[in-house]
């Protein structure tokens, strides 16, 4: 991995871990993530090219057998993605399923924990971690909907969230892309496994050091690219 874009990812992470204490220890809030709560571990985590660089590296350094699974599921998600990137559901849908990410250790702990991208350190809660699960707040009915909704603050959303940071999350990303786009020339946005997995592949790699054109080629014989959450580059 190019030794500046390293230093850039752990930038970030140190830059939105040290925002968001700021911000809960200002408001005083705790939250009740913790080991053993991996409901969130079933969305559809999307990242820029160099998170999912970093973490590669880290898997290949220490945990080969987590990157095999990573291997593994991979194709599965962009074979999903390729037929179904056009379905405004789709990440709905696809958490619905309750899908666990292939980081998710048997206890239910996330075995990249310090690695994990900005997409995943940004998702927080105060509130039970119950209301995480697939599926349970839109079942939500009667007198435990109104106990859900009344635990509810203007800081909290989507949903039971905590709302800065998660927004702070997506600035982060955001700087990060752009900077890698100085660097590189380019960057590629997907979804975090499927990216890994590419990482992993000759033809991809090999994409990325032709620089776009090359690139775009292989997303784009992949049937990556496009749609409303299909691979981005550029």
């Amino acid at each position: 991995m190019n030794a500046v874009l390293r230093q850039a990812v752990i930038k970030a992470h140190g830059q939105l871990e040290r925002r968001t204490a700021a911000y809960l220890g200002e408001r005083r809030v705790r939250v009740s993530c913790g080991k053993g709560c991996f409901a969130c571990c079933s969305a559809w985590v999307v990242v820029g090219l160099a998170e999912a660089e970093y973490l590669r590296e880290a898997l290949e350094a220490s945990q080969p057998e987590v990157l095999a699974r990573v291997e593994a599921e991979g194709p599965k998600r962009l074979r999903r993605l390729a037929q179904q990137k056009n379905r405004p559901d789709f990440p709905t849908l696809y958490f619905l399923e309750d899908n666990p990410c292939p980081l998710l250790t048997p206890e239910g702990a996330c075995s990249a924990h310090a690695y994990r991208p900005l997409a995943c350190r940004g998702v927080l809660t105060n509130l039970s971690p119950r209301y995480c699960a697939p599926g349970v707040v839109p079942a939500l009915r009667g007198r435990e909907k109104d106990t859900y909704l009344g635990q509810l603050e203007p800081w909290h959303g989507p949903e039971h969230y905590l709302k800065l940071p998660w927004q702070l999350s997506e600035r982060t990303a955001q700087k990060l892309w752009a900077t890698e786009q100085q660097v590189r020339g380019f960057t590629v946005i997907g979804e975090l496994v499927g990216l890994m997995y590419l990482l992993g592949q000759p033809d991809f790699r090999a994409a990325l050091q032709n620089g776009l054109a090359a690139t775009l080629k292989v997303l784009r014989g992949r049937r990556l690219l496009g749609g409303q959450f299909g691979f981005w580059a550029g």
